[in-house]
């Protein structure tokens, strides 16, 4: 056995692979149901008609004005009931020419933001201020420019569960090494790393004008294989402290 070499976890990117493609496929329309044609009822035999005795005669009552009997109320049921229409979301006007975003990776899983919508990056600081009470995702409080910005585990909020069972048992501010700023510098994404900014062509993005699930994923970069991120829908849900993902 060489030694030095290290071993390949090669299902990693194959699973984060198959993870992105579960996340960004659209669902398929509903298709009406086929309308069930019901058996046209057998005939039945013919029954002789039962010797009953003719009741006798009532007494003759006053006549009155008989009132209409009130219709009863219309049947509510599920099948007829409405859906609710899906939130669509519009494609940016700045995505119909080429635009830049920051490609950065959290808990393995890479993500890009729009420049126009990133609000800066910081270099993780030596000292965060904790949030006792607040939900495990977020991570604490940074000083930028005099402002107290709220820090969260981006890993912990896009992974699903099955990919967060890799970082169980690990601390969150040992494995980040930078943050995101977005929503004006309102909030900070903790990240693993930053890679790089590329340039897009509008064709370049899957976009999702509805998003039954993940709304904070605005498309797909298809030629990086990694989700685009809508800055200002992901601040709106975290500003609602509704986490991102399972949605």
């Amino acid at each position: 056995m060489s030694g030095g070499k290290r071993p390949v976890l090669v299902d990693q990117g194959l699973a984060l692979d198959l993870f992105l493609k579960a996340l960004l496929r659209e669902p398929d329309p509903p298709r009406p149901a086929a309308p069930v044609q019901e058996a046209a009822p057998e005939p039945e035999a013919p029954v002789e008609p039962a010797q009953v005795p003719a009741p006798a005669a009532a007494p003759a009552l006053p006549e009155t004005a008989a009132e209409p009997a009130a219709p009863p109320p219309p049947a509510v049921t599920e099948a007829g009931a409405e859906a609710p229409a899906p939130v669509r979301f519009d494609i940016p006007p700045w995505a119909g020419e080429p635009f830049q975003v920051l490609l950065f990776r959290a808990g393995g899983l890479t993500l890009a933001v729009p420049l126009v919508e990133l609000s800066g990056v910081l270099e993780w600081p030596g000292h965060i201020t904790p949030m006792p009470g607040h939900a495990d995702f977020y991570l604490g409080l940074v000083n930028h420019h005099g402002i107290k910005v709220p820090v969260v585990d981006t890993a912990r909020l896009v992974l699903p569960a099955r990919a967060l069972a890799r970082l169980a048992g690990e601390d969150p501010l040992a494995r980040v090494s930078r943050i995101v700023l977005i929503d004006e510098g309102r909030w900070g994404l903790a990240c693993d790393q930053v890679a790089e900014v590329v340039t897009l062509e509008p064709e370049a993005v899957r976009w999702r004008t509805e998003r039954p699930r993940q709304p904070w994923i605005a498309g797909t970069v298809v030629a990086h294989m990694c989700a685009l991120l809508d800055a200002g829908e992901f601040a709106r849900r975290l500003r609602q402290g509704r986490p991102a993902a399972g949605d």
